[in-house]
């Protein structure tokens, strides 16, 4: 028996969980999850695969915010590896992201992950969308691209939710709506979250647990280190699970109250699971919302929001904004121009860190060494996690800036 992993299988669904902190446990993690649910994923290798993590805005995904790279690249390259041809990475951000008009997938590398491998992507706050009938008049369209896939995977991370209580599997499901549509789903966001999860399920999903999120998330909140990958058959049953890991009880999470109620949680299935998995770590929940972000978000004030969008801007207001609670996300227009890193060998001590965040698998004799790697997609994950400062960076930090002032010290210390 391998006390790194605990499996849980029953008449309602699969759950392995499996330990991994460094990109080797990760992909030896994600090899073991396609193996074991390897009836999850389609015979003919030329069906479209669409993997959607949780890209939900451009905080790097270190700090526990969306879903790491070592992770995706781990899915991508075992798909690669049995032979799958039609692979689309996709997602839709948030709606302040899509407003802005940011390039979230440059920001968090996942374009230069994609062109490493040769696959997809796709914006799915851009492309075409077909209507879903949800609760409370919700009407969004969801991006055809997930609703023709012949098999999905979600790849979503582990956060708390200052409105949902936990960001997970069946959280992660609100990237399939297009842009601004997302903001229909907060016309009843438990329900329909649950919607949406019964309109459209995923075959197969892989939760990054390996930085969480916990605190004001799921845009706010302070990383922790988990260190679990787990993979699941049913979101449901997967999300029943991590608050399980998390010491979370489940019946605190309105869209799991969802789900209890139309019968896809049952106290079977939560009393099974909790006999079979054991707390892990004892996240701390986001504090309650103030009264302002609740007004804010109030459907009848929407038109007010939208006249007072505009004047938030980057500036005083927008930072004002924030420090009240009204909002989490705060963004720059200016993108990062970092080009390489540079690594003082010399100075560099034994740790190794470098190696076991690259999502490549480049080593700590490349890295920052030598110049124009072939494999070095340029995610800065090395120079995020280096503990002594001897990995440097060659360009401004734009639109990063603020989140190295916030983060930097603590991802060192995880």
């Amino acid at each position: 028996m391998n006390p790194m992993v605990t499996r849980f299988q029953s008449d309602f669904g699969r759950v392995h969980l499996h330990a991994a902190w460094d990109v080797t446990e990760i992909k030896a993690a994600v090899e073991s999850i396609l193996v074991e649910f390897a009836d999850r994923l389609p015979k003919d290798l030329s069906a479209r695969v669409v993997i959607k993590p949780n890209l939900n805005n451009d905080l790097v995904a270190l700090v526990g915010n969306s879903t790491d790279l070592r992770v995706i690249g781990a899915l991508v390259e075992g798909l690669i590896n049995r032979g799958h041809s039609n692979l689309l990475l996709a997602d839709g951000a948030n709606v302040g992201v899509d407003r802005r008009g940011i390039d979230g997938f440059a920001r968090l590398r996942i374009d230069r992950l994609a062109e490493h491998y040769g696959i997809q992507t796709a914006n799915l706050n851009e492309t075409e969308g077909l209507p879903l009938p949800l609760y409370s008049g919700a009407m969004p369209k969801v991006a055809r691209e997930v609703l023709e896939a012949d098999c999905l995977i979600s790849v979503p991370t582990v956060k708390t939710h200052v409105e949902a209580v936990l960001s997970c599997a069946m959280k992660n499901w609100v990237g399939i709506v297009r842009g601004q549509d997302k903001r229909q789903v907060h016309y009843s966001l438990a329900r329909n979250i649950h919607g949406l999860n019964e309109a459209v399920a995923p075959d197969l999903v892989i939760v990054d647990g390996v930085i969480g999120m916990e605190g004001n998330g799921p845009g706010d909140g302070e990383p922790f280190r988990l260190g679990r990958v787990l993979g699941g058959d049913s979101a449901f049953l997967v999300d029943i699970a991590v608050c399980r890991v998390l010491g979370i009880d489940w019946e605190t999470v309105p869209y799991l109250q969802c789900a209890a109620e139309s019968g896809h949680v049952s106290p079977p299935m939560v009393a099974a699971i909790q006999a079979a998995l054991e707390p892990v770590y004892e996240v701390a929940l986001a504090p309650a919302r103030p009264r302002l972000a609740e007004w804010a978000e109030a459907r009848s004030l929407r038109w007010l929001k939208r006249v007072v969008q505009p004047l938030l801007g980057e500036g005083v207001l927008l930072e004002s904004a924030y420090r009240m609670g009204v909002v989490q996300d705060v963004y720059a227009l200016g993108d990062d121009t970092i080009s390489g890193v540079l690594r003082k060998d010399v100075d560099c001590g034994d740790c190794a860190r470098c190696a076991q965040f690259c999502p490549t698998g480049l080593t700590p004799q490349e890295i920052g060494v030598k110049t124009d790697l072939e494999h070095c997609i340029g995610c800065l994950y090395c120079w995020w996690v280096c503990p002594d400062g001897t990995i440097t960076l060659d360009g401004e930090l734009g639109h990063m800036e603020r989140q190295v002032l916030r983060y930097k010290k603590t991802v060192e210390s995880l």
